[in-house]
């Protein structure tokens, strides 16, 4: 049994969140954690936020995962091309299996240096098991084409679309399943749960991201509810 109340969110570093979870208790963990590169956002507005902990891949947290994970789990973690090699590594030691590498293509390309670097379009996400995994709903592709978030609607530097994330879990994970993510930043992966009927567990370091993650999550859990009652009350829905 857990040691920590699921749906919800938690002010706390990944290892003590992790440390709070039952062996083989979690169906998923989806996170998108500090890559090391030192991001600072492009975005005019968000420019003076920086990601807590990302002067270098902070890896260690993937031996809890591998502990907390069922043996029919598997993990999904953002990534950028440059450290790939270091989280592949990383991933293995931990004791999964990584079976894929997924790209996100977001659909229009980012900045960086113009005179000689491609034009960023896509993010990379590696895909990871425990001995057991299988997909529940047929295999699906490792392209997901899902339009980036404008930055006039970003509460994070690094935030995730939540249509993206519900993808990801739907593909992976049953209704009803538990989906971690120890770096919950805007706490898109709990927005995804909600809206695919799975629980989550979560945490944020960062006390302004968890406030506003907060924020968030309860403006939508009332949103929610309340698209739920109406449907309910449609005479003719179907």
């Amino acid at each position: 049994m857990q040691t920590v109340k699921i749906d919800r969110i938690i002010n706390t570093d990944c290892a003590r969140l992790m440390s709070k979870i039952a062996s083989q208790s979690v169906d998923l963990i989806l996170t998108d954690p500090p890559y090391g590169i030192c991001y600072r956002s492009k975005s005019r507005r968000l420019s003076r936020q920086t990601v807590e902990g990302d002067e270098a891949p902070y890896i260690w947290w993937l031996h809890e995962a591998a502990r907390v994970l069922k043996d029919n789990g598997s993990l999904l973690c953002f990534t950028r091309w440059d450290v790939i090699g270091a989280w592949h590594t990383a991933i293995e030691y931990a004791g999964l299996r990584v079976r894929s590498c997924l790209v996100w293509d977001k659909g229009v390309h980012g900045m960086g240096n113009t005179k000689a670097q491609f034009a960023p379009q896509h993010e990379l996400c590696l895909f990871a098991t425990k001995a057991d995994f299988e997909f529940p709903n047929g295999r699906p592709v490792d392209v997901i084409r899902v339009a980036k978030m404008p930055s006039a609607d970003m509460i994070h530097p690094t935030q995730k679309p939540v249509a993206l994330f519900e993808q990801l879990i739907k593909v992976t994970t049953l209704p009803g399943a538990l989906v971690v993510d120890p770096f919950a930043g805007s706490g898109t992966t709990a927005i995804a749960a909600i809206n695919t009927d799975r629980h989550f567990l979560c945490s944020e370091i960062d006390h302004t991201h968890f406030t506003a993650s907060c924020r968030r999550i309860a403006t939508h859990k009332r949103e929610y509810a309340l698209r739920a009652e109406m449907r309910d009350q449609d005479p003719i829905k179907p």
